[in-house]
């Protein structure tokens, strides 16, 4: 198999610490796995009846199931800029999701450090496959982030570049069919268009990435871009979904069957490969399903969707296998981030998680080892003007109006989970400490960098104006 886009400084450096720990076991390697608007409720792990996602269960079941996981955004992009970076997005004004093409001005800020690029300090050879979606100019390009390889698109693809008889094809309210049908791929710098299913491309990358690195120790962040719309699956995975009448959820349900695909395919790379004990893989969402596929996803038993801070636009599927080190088939219901799994993913590696810049993700992994829960600490999230932090079984959300007002959202989440009664009258203390709360972390920010989207909905019988 050729060997691509790895820059001949890190072969070098790798081949010299392999030199000096010769006979030594193998360093574990990290797989993360991320999904687009994989609602809380689309897989089996989560209460799923209807979807298939064997391959994903089977992370559970090795593994750990955090029932109280967390993106940082409810949308695309500033979900990754923190992930990215272990850091809140709210630390260099990364709100919301760029209005148009990504240009420098809404990019990942050149001064902030990726986690790829601690992980190659290391000498760990670092790889993304799939969406970056922020910023591609130079200086921006995954290559220039820390990735030594990187093979993918922009922010948003179509899955098939050709319908045909029997693929699955779902148009959304207010969505129109494209009148180019591109994946927009990417092998490094060089664009490139493929003829295949977009999540099997993916797929293919990643396995054939873990099967050229079998001997080296290595950082792949996978970014699938399902089940974001547009809702298409080719006619040989609808086949497999076929007792699902509804064709909108058939469509969804072939999109989740491939991606479920995926996992199982990376998981037999990483075994026939030697590396499937010794590589921690972690799976999560970038965000919840969006309120627009009208019921065809799923966020579960809480309220919300994408884009707005609700239980059902934040909270995700987060799933860590890792054999012989990790416990098997425990329930976490700690509150964490994806911060704290991408900061736990790169403690693997040994970098110095308290260089600078300061990482907002903590390492769990110590705790989990010993069987143990870390204990809980505050979770914070921004998105223009609106303010959400959640401490124990409270979450304050100080919430903008459309008349240009500000009103106190509070919910107990332990008896509330679908934040339907606004309990802020009634814990005026709980409120104004969590108002400290936010106001410390706020101190460490940046305004926004550029203007959001806005919508309004409803919440406890409250107008809130959502900003994205």
């Amino acid at each position: 198999m050729m060997f691509r886009c790895v820059a001949a400084p890190v072969v070098a450096a790798t081949l010299l610490l392999y030199a000096s720990t010769a006979g030594a076991a193998p360093r574990p390697s990290v797989v993360v796995i991320v999904a687009d608007d994989l609602g809380y409720g689309d897989v089996g792990a989560y209460g799923a009846k209807t979807i298939p996602t064997p391959n994903i269960d089977r992370l559970a079941r090795e593994g750990i199931r955090f029932t109280a996981g967390y993106a940082t955004a409810s949308v695309c992009s500033p979900s990754r800029a923190g992930f990215h970076t272990g850091r809140y997005q709210a630390r260099f004004g990364q709100d919301f999701n760029p209005a148009l093409r990504e240009t420098p001005e809404v990019s990942l800020p050149t001064d902030e450090v990726t986690l790829a690029q601690r992980a190659r300090t290391q000498g760990y050879v670092t790889g993304l496959i799939g969406k970056w979606h922020l910023g591609t100019q130079a200086g921006y390009h995954p290559l220039d982030r820390g990735y030594d390889e990187y093979f993918g698109f922009a922010s948003s693809a179509v899955y098939l570049p050709t319908l045909a008889v029997g693929d699955g094809r779902h148009l959304v309210p207010g969505e129109r069919e494209r009148a180019q049908r591109k994946q927009g791929f990417m092998r490094g710098r060089q664009p490139l268009e493929e003829s295949g299913f977009l999540t099997d491309i993916v797929t293919r990358e990643a396995v054939d990435f873990i099967d050229r690195h079998s001997v080296d120790p290595f950082f792949l962040v996978v970014t699938h871009h399902a089940p974001h719309v547009p809702i298409e699956a080719p006619a040989a995975v609808m086949q497999r979904v076929a007792a699902i009448r509804d064709p909108a959820l058939r469509t969804y349900a072939a999109m989740i069957a491939s991606l479920d695909d995926s996992v199982g395919a990376i998981l037999r790379a990483l075994e026939s490969s030697g590396r499937g004990r010794d590589t921690l893989v972690v799976l999560f969402s970038d965000n919840g399903c969006p309120e627009y596929l009208r019921g065809t996803c799923s966020n579960g038993d809480v309220s919300g969707f994408k884009r707005d801070l609700r239980e059902g636009g934040l909270r995700v599927p987060m799933l860590w296998r890792w054999p012989d080190t990790l416990p098997a088939g425990r329930t976490v219901r700690t509150p964490m981030t994806t911060l704290d799994a991408m900061v736990s993913a790169l403690s693997v590696t040994g970098a110095d998680l308290a260089a600078a810049p300061r990482l907002d993700g903590r390492d769990l992994l110590p705790a989990l080892r010993a069987g143990k829960e870390s204990p809980s600490t505050p979770l914070f999230w921004r998105s223009g003007d609106n303010h959400v932090v959640r401490d124990g079984r409270w979450k304050l959300w100080k919430a903008k109006t459309p008349e240009d007002g500000r009103i106190d959202l509070l919910f107990d989440l332990e008896t509330d989970p679908g934040e339907l009664r606004n309990v802020a009258a009634a814990q005026p203390a709980v409120v104004a400490r969590l108002t400290t709360l936010l106001e410390g972390f706020e101190g460490g920010n940046v305004p926004p960098r550029w203007a959001p989207r806005r919508d309004v909905v409803e919440i406890a019988g409250q107008r809130v104006e959502l900003a994205f």
